[in-house]
């Protein structure tokens, strides 16, 4: 009731400054908003109950409204696609006789309900999937997941947002789905203005949900019960509550929230599998300035934030409104701006849980052999790039400068545990500033100033993290990559009608270093064949790649790399020790954010242009997924992850050996960022170096136990030897 009477009093004042279409436009925002505002409500929840700010709420809203359209209008229940688990044997089968017909059965896609349902019926098996989906999430992913550091929670929601959005693309495809209506639209006069009647209806039912949910968590044991083991878990367990329970209780609400206004908002925003599942950004926004409390104000915020993005979308249209600053991308930086004050003025926004124990963060390893490795890989690199094929040529291509943007992240979130995810946006300022403005600079000085641009950048994404971090800085940092997604990279002013901006190729010693210069040859040395990329180019590639990854290796080793672990243990501890925190960070922020920005203009080299689709936001979680699979906190994890990048050297071989799908890529990737972040933390890297210690030790061990059994020597004669 408080909320609705504040909407209705600042409409009325909103009315009597700006007069009646701007209150119609104001209302007309009512429907995002109800669905940021129960997708703000769902992220509350999961907080509440088990202490995981959930980045893929967005995506379940939106996957479950996927499902019910499927059940009302096909009668079908679409199972996720997962890969044929005998395409394996279907592909080495192939590859011994390329005549062979084997065909073995695949999963099914669908499940029938025997025609299509009632309405009723659709909803409630909808809503029954969402129950399934809530209580999936919490046993198998996020209950294993209860005592682990906030950045293994961090990516296991982004690894969760990742398959669920791969699921859909895959199943449903990605264009935008119209639905039919559900709840009437009939126009209705509110406040001299006329809008429809479902937008008034969703935003009663949200605020309605509000209302309840503070009943519950006010007034009954399993609310009172959550309260106490969200401020002191120990204590809950002493009184007899199961904080598991609460937890799967929690996640079970807000799911069946996310997914129930999903299913009743899916005609006014349609199914669109990008734009909706961003609304996580304004939702948390909205959760932020409730303190992850209050449902009341985060339902309020929430709505309040969909009105006003529809205001300024209305405002785009008129004569006074910047033409250079596209309508869309001022809608996504109003978030941006609430989750900045409200990160400053609250500081520590999250309250914090007083949980039973706290996991740690990956392992940082010294980097020892270092000339030795480089080596190693340079030479199996050169081999690959001059006797393979083009199309392994082009794999191991973007396996390099795939690695060369995971070491941006082995620098910020490995070394200094700083989680970041707007990398690729980073990165993509470089290739736009090299584009719009540095083109026609002489190498090296093109790039390196397009790297400086990214550097900006950085830094400025750097100035929240001075005053928060963990959880909270990955909020900030996603909000950004939205904000740049739409700002510049979708900005018609900067990037042109079509979004993307060409690239001229590096000019090195009179020679365009391209990758379509299949012409080139250095010394006379050509590649495989006549195929691009040109084989030079990869070469050319392959030295940024060594320049980094042992600058990279050489700060790890450096008084430099123990600060920064210093600041990733304990700040106040460095603090106290005479480590400057603060310049630390920014430090790590402005080399993270170079290094981003170099691979960056390797992306526009490979590619001849920039576009918003490779640096946009969705990317940028992508390549944190790989970064943590591969291993966050080393060289070699940065390494090993270059392979698992979007037609890398790992998909290549499935596609070729395998015959899997390239477009399973995100899906696979998000699969085994959650299966990671709960058995192996360390990452593929990390795995590897502790499977090959174990190995050491259990060779020297039994090396000491035959030395201990074995007979002594045999005396020698007098005077032998002498």
């Amino acid at each position: 009731m408080q909320t609705t009477t504040y909407v209705i009093l600042g409409t009325l004042l909103l009315r009597a400054c700006w007069g009646r279409p701007a209150i119609r436009a104001l209302l007309l925002g009512l429907g995002t908003g109800s669905l940021i505002a129960a997708i703000g409500i769902g992220v509350v929840l999961t907080y509440r109950g088990s202490g995981v700010v959930n980045f893929a709420n967005g995506a379940v809203a939106i996957f479950i409204a996927y499902l019910f359209n499927g059940i009302r209008t096909k009668g079908r229940i679409y199972l996720p696609p997962l890969p044929n688990p005998f395409a394996l044997i279907e592909g080495l089968v192939h590859r011994v006789d390329s005549s062979s017909t084997l065909k073995l059965p695949h999963w099914p896609t669908s499940i029938s309900l025997g025609g299509k349902p009632s309405f009723t019926v659709a909803v409630l098996v909808a809503l029954g999937l969402s129950v399934v989906l809530g209580l999936i999430f919490h046993f198998l992913i996020f209950r294993p997941l209860r005592y682990a550091p906030p950045l293994a929670k961090v990516v296991a929601s982004v690894g969760l947002l990742i398959v669920l959005q791969s699921i859909i693309t895959l199943r449903f495809g990605g264009t935008v789905i119209p639905v039919a209506p559900i709840l009437k639209a009939t126009p209705r006069r509110v406040l001299g203005v006329v809008i429809p009647q479902n937008q008034l209806v969703l935003a009663g039912i949200v605020v309605l949900l509000a209302g309840l949910l503070w009943v519950l968590f006010k007034f009954t044991r399993f609310g009172l019960a959550t309260r106490a083991a969200a401020e002191n878990e120990k204590g809950a367990v002493v009184l007899g509550f199961s904080p598991d329970f609460l937890a799967g209780v929690n996640w079970v609400l807000s799911t069946v929230i996310a997914g129930g206004i999903g299913i009743l908002a899916s005609p006014i925003t349609a199914l669109d599998n990008y734009s909706v599942p961003l609304l996580i950004v304004p939702a948390l926004g909205a959760a932020l300035l409730a303190n992850f409390t209050s449902f009341g104000i985060t339902c309020a915020a929430g709505i309040g934030m969909g009105m006003v993005e529809s205001l300024v979308l209305f405002y785009s249209t008129k004569s006074w409104f910047p033409k250079n600053l596209p309508a869309v991308g001022v809608q996504q930086a109003i978030p941006f701006l609430v989750i900045i004050v409200a990160m400053f003025v609250r500081g520590q926004s999250l309250p914090t849980r007083g949980a039973i124990g706290r996991g740690r963060l990956p392992f940082a390893p010294f980097p020892r052999r270092v000339p030795a490795m480089a080596s190693l890989g340079v030479v199996a690199c050169l081999l690959g790039l001059f006797l393979l094929a083009f199309d392994w040529r082009q794999a191991i291509i973007n396996t390099l400068v795939g690695s060369l943007v995971m070491l941006s992240l082995v620098v910020l979130t490995g070394f200094v545990g700083q989680i970041s995810l707007a990398q690729m946006a980073i990165a993509g300022t470089a290739g736009f500033a090299l584009s719009k403005f540095f083109g026609d600079w002489p190498f090296p000085l093109g790039p390196i100033a397009a790297a400086l641009v990214a550097t900006g950048f950085g830094l400025l994404i750097a100035i929240p993290a001075l005053r928060v971090r963990g959880v909270n800085l990955a909020v900030v940092t996603l909000a950004a990559a939205v904000t740049i997604e739409q700002l510049v990279f979708n900005n018609k002013s900067l990037a042109g009608e079509t979004g993307a901006l060409a690239v001229k190729p590096p000019t090195i010693l009179g020679q365009r270093v391209g990758p379509n210069n299949t012409d080139l040859a250095v010394f006379g040395i050509h590649g495989h064949d006549n195929f691009p990329p040109n084989v030079w180019f990869g070469v050319f590639c392959l030295v940024f790649t060594l320049v980094f990854a042992i600058l990279v290796a050489n700060v790890r080793r450096s008084a430099t790399g123990r600060r920064f672990l210093s600041v990733r243990s304990n700040e106040r501890a460095a603090a106290s020790s005479g480590v400057g925190v603060s310049g630390t960070k920014l430090l790590a922020f402005a080399l993270s954010a170079f290094v981003a920005g170099i691979g960056g203009v390797l992306s526009g080299y490979r590619f001849g242009s920039v576009t918003p689709t490779y640096f946009g936001s969705i990317a940028s979680l992508t390549f944190l997924a790989f970064a943590y699979l591969g291993g966050i906190s080393s060289v070699s994890g940065a390494i090993a992850a270059g392979f698992l990048v979007p037609n890398g050297i790992t998909f290549t071989l499935l596609n070729k050996v395998f015959h899997i799908s390239p477009n399973y890529t995100p899906l696979l990737g998000g699969i085994g960022l959650i299966t990671t972040a709960i058995l192996n933390p360390e990452g593929i890297a990390g795995g590897l170096r502790l499977t090959g210690q174990q190995i050491k030790g259990l060779v020297n061990e039994r090396r000491s136990k035959a030395r201990v059994g074995s007979p002594p020597a045999a005396p020698t004669a007098a005077g032998a030897g002498g």
